[in-house]
């Protein structure tokens, strides 16, 4: 059994996935018309490793979302669900590991990575996050994490997520 759902929540994914994709090559050709690097913007860090800030990409467990999917659809093939409260279900357990990857992420970064979180965007596993060059490179080991993008890429998310996200407001 597929949830449509899910592949209206894959979609808007992997919209959101494009568009951060996106956004992330085009800050990295932010240099001048010659090729080199201007070095303006809230992103230019000098040699002696200043803070700076990010965006950083989190996806949750995927084995754990599939394990859910399972238990959600044996239920539904039981008949102790209808197709409606399976995927109300479906969505929750989306949502619940989402948010347990940006907690599990936000006290990794924190404790051991001396970063800070700023902000984020839930739906699509966005956080700002601001610290010394090396940790935030150092996210990239964390199994959760996608990406790292330009700060910039946060709004545009942000933005994104709005606009897909009927009747949302912050």
């Amino acid at each position: 059994m597929e949830f449509e759902s899910t592949r209206r929540r894959f979609m808007e994914l992997a919209g959101a996935s494009a568009t951060v994709s996106l956004a992330g090559c085009n800050a990295l050709q932010g240099g001048d018309s010659d090729g080199t690097n201007t070095g303006t913007g809230s992103q230019s860090q000098s040699a002696d490793g200043e803070p700076a800030t990010v965006t950083v990409v989190v996806e949750p467990d995927q084995t754990q979302l599939r394990e859910r999917q399972q238990e959600i659809q044996s239920e539904l093939q039981a008949g102790n669900l209808t197709q409606s409260e399976a995927q109300a279900e479906y969505r929750t357990a989306q949502e619940t590991l989402a948010e347990d990857a940006i907690t599990s992420f936000e006290e990794r970064a924190t404790s051991e990575l001396g970063l800070t979180v700023d902000d984020s965007v839930s739906q699509a596993g966005a956080l700002l996050v601001t610290g010394p060059p090396a940790g935030l490179i150092d996210t990239l080991s964390i199994e959760s994490v996608t990406g790292i993008l330009s700060q910039a890429t946060f709004e545009q998310i942000r933005s994104q997520v709005r606009t897909e996200t009927p009747g949302a407001t912050e």
